[in-house]
C-alpha cells in the first residue's frame, strides 16, 4: 500500500504541475471545453484513487468538484468567475493535502466545508470570500523533497536496448580475449568493465520493473462485487504480490486476468446450495499466486469449484455444427480441454452482465500469446481448475548456461540449475525402472529427461554422460545433455508465438557468435516429458482433519515369474536392475546373487522344483529391496508401472509371500508381503552391539579352531584363543579332562570327547546343546 500511495502522490503532483497553466487559461476563458475536460479528468482520477487508498478528505473534495464540472460539461451550469474560483480553490486544497500526506504532517480541515459550499449554484458571499482566502501561504503545507522522476517508457526502452548492446559487446570482447594470450592489465580492466556492466544492467532492468501487486491490488474488490452480484461468497487468497514484472507487461496482463477471475467466480465456483450438496464449504475459495521461474513469471489462478465440464463443452461445440460429436470425442484429453479456447464458446445458457456472450478464453489466449506468453489448464472435474499463465519478463538480460544437444546450442537459466554432474561410478548412475530411466545422484532418485528426445531431434537418445539437475516448482529432475559449452549473460526476447506455443522455450537470444539460440523453459520440458510438478487445484478441505490423511501409498506394478501381476511398495525398493544368471547360485540353503564383492539373497515366487527355469535366460530383472540393515533381491519377469494403492488391501488368509489383494484399474492385483520376505529370505543383520567373546583354551586348540570356531562365528559369537589387554571373555570353552584356565570371572563350558558322560559337560559334537549352553551362560552373565 505504501508503494501505491507514493505512486498516487507522484502522479497527482505531476498532473497538478501540468494543469497549473491550464487552470489559469480556463479562468480566462471558462467556455474552453478542452481545458475543462482536462481538469475534470484530474478530479475524477483523484476521486477514484481516494476510494481505494482510503483518503476520505480528498475523496470528498474531488467528488464535489467532479459533480460541478460534470454539470458544466453537460450544459446544466454556466461557468462564471465565482464557480471558477471555487474549483481552483478545491484543486489548490487537493495539492496542499497531497503535500501534507507526503511529508507526514497534519493539515487542519477548517474551511473545507466552505470550499464545497462555494461550489453550489448561487453560493452565499461568505462562502466565496472564504474561497478567496483559502490558499494563503499560512494554509499551505511545506512540500517534501522529491526523490523520483517520471520517464517516458520509450526512453526506458532505448536505455534497455543500449544496455543489451553493451552486454553483447562485452561478451564478444571476452570471447576474443579468451582465444589468445592476454595481458594481465587488460584482464583486470575487462573484469572491472564486467562488474560495471552487470551493475548497470541490474539498474536499467529495475527501472522498468514494478511489483505485481499493482496488478493484484484491485482483485479483492472485484471478487467481492462479482460474487455479491451472483449471490455467492468467495474468499480470495493472494500470494507472491512482491514478484516484479515489467510495468508495460503488467498493463497488458490486466484485462486477461480480470476476465479469468470473473470467469472463475461465475463459471467455476458453485452456488452455496450446490457446494453444500457436493460436500464442500459454502464459501468458495480462489487462489491467485505469482512466482518467477527463470526468465518467466507464472501467474496461477486456482479455484475449488466445479472445474470444466468437458462433456458439456463437447455437446455445446457439436451443436454449433462445425465438428461432429464423434470427432470431438476422438480428441486427446488435452485437446478436449483446449476446446474452451474455441472462438465464441460459452458454457452459459443465458446472457448476463458478466458472461454468456461468447467473448471468452479465445481472446484471453490471443492477448497472452501476443506478449510472448502461453496459458495452461489443469482440470479436476468437481474439485476445481488451475489456470497457469506463463509470461516473459519481456526484454531482459539473464545469466545462462549454454548446453549442447545433437549439434544444437540451447541456453538454460542459471537460476534453474542446481548442479551439473557427470555419470560416473555408483554415486551418479542411471537405473532402469522397467522401461523408465531414473537418475540416481548420490542416493537421490530423480526422473531423467533426455533433451534430444524431448525436442524431437533424435529417435534414440544417446547414452547420458552429463546431467543437469534442474529445479522447477514442486520438484527437480535430471536433464541429460551432451555437453556444457559456456556460461553467458544473454539478452532474452520473446520468441514468435509459434515457438512459444510449444511450451518448450522461454525466449530467444542472439549471442556474440551470431547464431540465434533458444532459451529452454525447464518447466515446459518437464511437462512435455510427462512429469507433473507444481500446484494442483485448490484442495477441498470439507473434512477438517484432511491434513491428517496418510500420504499416498505408491507401489511398483510388475509381472512375476509365474505370470501373475503383483505390486511391491515403492518405499522399500532401492532399484530395479538386470542381473546375469551366471551370477546366481543356490548356496548355503538359499538362492543368492553375486554383486561385486557382496552376496545378496534372492527370493522368487517359484516353487523350489521350478527355480531351475530362471537359468533358462541370460538375464533376469531383480528388485533390490533394503530395510536399512539388510538387503534382499526379488526376481521378476518385467516391471510395468508405478501405481497408487488407494483402494485398500484385503488381507490374505494365511501369512506368506502374498500380503493381500487390491484393485488397480478394475483388476485384482496381489500385494507382496515385504515383512514376510525379509523374515523368510533375508540374512540376519549384524547387530551394532558387540557380540559375546568366546575364549578357546586348553590343549585341543587345533581341533577347536578347525571344528568349533566356524560354528560359533556362524552363530554370531566372536572367538579368540588369546586375550588382548583389558579384554574379558563372556564364556571360556575347554575340554572336561583338562585343568580349567585361571579365569574365575568368566563361566566355563566343559566339552567331552565321549557321547555319554556327566551333567557338568557337553558332548563336543552336539551342536544344539553347545549353542544352547553358550546362550544360557551369556544370558546369565548379562543378567
Amino acid at each position: 500500500m505504501d508503494d501505491l500511495l507514493q505512486e498516487f502522490i507522484a502522479e497527482t503532483r505531476e498532473t497538478l504541475e501540468a494543469l497549473s497553466g491550464e487552470i489559469v487559461m480556463w479562468e480566462a476563458d471558462p467556455s474552453d471545453r478542452q481545458r475543462l475536460d482536462a481538469i475534470f479528468r484530474f478530479v475524477h482520477t483523484v476521486k477514484g484513487s481516494c476510494g481505494f487508498l482510503d483518503l476520505p478528505r480528498l475523496s470528498r473534495l474531488s467528488h464535489a468538484a467532479e459533480d460541478v464540472l460534470a454539470a458544466v460539461r453537460s450544459g446544466d451550469r454556466t461557468p462564471d468567475t465565482a464557480l471558477v474560483n471555487a474549483v481552483l480553490a478545491v484543486v489548490d486544497r487537493i495539492g496542499e493535502i497531497i503535500e501534507a500526506i507526503d511529508v507526514g504532517t497534519a493539515l487542519d480541515d477548517t474551511g473545507e466545508d466552505l470550499l464545497i459550499a462555494a461550489l453550489a449554484e448561487g453560493a452565499e458571499r461568505s462562502a466565496v470570500t472564504a474561497v478567496e482566502g483559502s490558499t494563503t501561504p499560512a494554509n499551505q503545507a511545506s512540500r517534501g523533497t522529491t526523490r523520483s522522476v517520471r520517464l517516458n517508457v520509450d526512453l526506458l526502452d532505448r536505455m534497455m536496448s543500449g544496455m543489451s548492446d553493451m552486454v553483447l559487446a562485452r561478451n564478444e570482447l571476452a570471447r576474443r580475449l579468451r582465444d589468445e594470450a592476454i595481458d594481465p592489465s587488460i584482464e583486470s580492466a575487462l573484469e572491472r568493465l564486467s562488474l560495471t556492466v552487470a551493475e548497470m544492467r541490474d539498474t536499467v532492468t529495475r527501472t522498468r520493473m514494478q511489483k505485481i501487486d499493482a496488478l493484484f491490488s484491485a482483485l479483492p474488490r472485484m471478487v467481492r462485487d462479482t460474487a455479491a452480484e451472483l449471490g455467492k461468497t468467495v474468499s480470495l487468497t493472494i500470494e507472491g504480490a512482491d514478484v516484479e514484472l515489467d510495468r508495460e507487461m503488467i498493463e497488458m496482463m490486466r484485462d486477461p486476468l480480470v476476465h479469468i477471475i470473473r470467469n472463475a467466480v461465475d463459471h467455476g465456483i458453485e452456488s452455496a446450495a450446490e457446494r453444500v450438496a457436493a460436500g464442500k464449504r459454502e464459501t468458495g475459495r480462489l487462489l491467485v499466486s505469482a512466482r518467477q521461474s527463470g526468465n518467466q513469471i507464472i501467474i496461477e489462478i486456482a479455484d475449488d469449484g466445479r472445474g470444466i465440464d468437458v462433456e458439456r463443452l463437447i455437446r455445446k461445440l457439436a451443436s454449433s455444427g462445425d465438428r461432429s460429436e464423434a470427432q470431438l470425442r476422438a480428441l486427446s484429453d488435452c485437446a478436449k480441454l483446449d476446446l474452451i479456447f474455441e472462438p465464441g464458446v460459452t458454457t452459459k445458457n443465458e446472457v448476463t452482465a458478466i458472461s454468456g456472450r461468447g467473448v471468452g478464453m479465445d481472446v484471453v489466449r490471443a492477448n497472452i500469446e501476443q506478449i510472448g506468453g502461453r496459458i495452461d489448464l489443469s482440470n479436476s472435474p468437481g474439485k476445481g481448475l488451475v489456470i497457469a499463465i506463463h509470461v516473459p519478463l519481456t526484454l531482459s538480460i539473464i545469466s545462462t548456461i549454454v548446453v549442447g544437444a545433437h549439434g544444437q546450442r540451447f541456453a538454460i537459466s542459471r537460476q534453474s540449475i542446481e548442479e551439473i554432474v557427470t555419470v560416473r561410478g555408483d554415486a551418479v548412475r542411471v537405473d532402469m525402472l522397467g522401461d523408465t530411466p531414473i537418475a540416481n545422484v548420490r542416493d537421490r532418485r530423480l526422473p531423467l529427461v533426455y533433451l534430444c528426445a524431448t525436442l524431437g531431434m533424435a529417435e534414440v537418445a544417446p547414452e547420458p554422460r552429463l546431467l543437469a539437475i534442474v529445479s522447477v516448482a514442486g520438484g527437480s529432475y535430471a536433464l541429460a545433455v551432451e555437453e556444457v559449452l559456456d556460461t553467458e549473460e544473454l539478452v532474452i526476447k520473446p520468441a514468435p508465438p509459434a515457438v512459444m506455443s510449444t511450451g518448450l522455450y522461454a525466449g530467444q537470444t542472439l549471442p556474440d557468435s551470431g547464431r540465434p539460440m533458444l532459451l529452454l523453459d525447464c518447466a515446459g520440458i518437464a511437462t512435455a516429458a510427462g512429469l507433473r510438478f507444481g500446484r494442483a487445484a485448490v484442495v477441498d478441505d470439507t473434512i477438517e482433519d484432511a491434513a491428517l490423511a496418510p500420504p499416498a501409498d505408491t507401489a511398483l506394478l510388475f509381472i512375476d515369474l509365474d505370470g501373475v501381476r503383483r505390486v511391491a511398495r515403492l518405499a522399500v525398493i532401492d532399484r530395479v536392475e538386470p542381473a546375469r544368471t551366471v551370477d546366481i547360485r543356490f548356496s548355503a540353503g538359499k538362492l543368492r546373487l553375486s554383486v561385486g564383492d557382496a552376496i545378496v539373497p534372492l527370493a522368487t515366487s517359484l516353487a523350489p522344483d521350478a527355480m531351475q527355469s530362471i537359468f533358462d535366460h541370460e538375464e533376469v530383472s531383480v528388485l533390490r529391496m533394503a530395510d536399512g540393515c539388510s538387503e534382499i533381491g526379488y526376481v521378476i519377469a518385467e516391471a510395468l508401472d508405478i501405481v497408487t494403492l488407494d483402494q485398500g488391501i484385503l488381507a490374505a488368509s494365511t501369512p506368506g509371500l502374498i500380503a493381500g489383494v487390491t484393485s488397480i484399474d478394475g483388476e485384482q492385483v496381489e500385494v507382496l508381503d515385504i515383512h514376510w520376505l525379509f523374515a523368510a529370505c533375508g540374512d540376519a543383520a549384524t547387530s551394532s552391539k558387540e557380540p559375546p567373546l568366546c575364549l578357546l583354551a586348553g590343549a585341543e586348540l587345533g581341533w577347536m579352531n578347525t571344528f568349533l570356531r566356524p560354528v560359533l562365528e556362524a552363530s554370531g559369537y566372536r572367538v579368540a584363543t588369546a586375550l588382548a589387554k583389558d579384554e574379558r571373555p563372556a564364556v571360556v570353552l575347554a575340554m572336561a579332562d583338562e585343568a580349567p584356565p585361571q579365569l574365575p570371572e568368566a563361566p566355563l563350558l566343559k566339552l567331552r570327547r565321549d557321547v555319554a558322560g556327566g551333567n557338568d559337560s557337553i558332548y563336543r559334537y552336539d551342536r544344539a546343546a553347545v549353542l544352547e549352553a553358550l546362550d544360557a551362560r551369556c544370558a546369565k552373565r548379562v543378567g
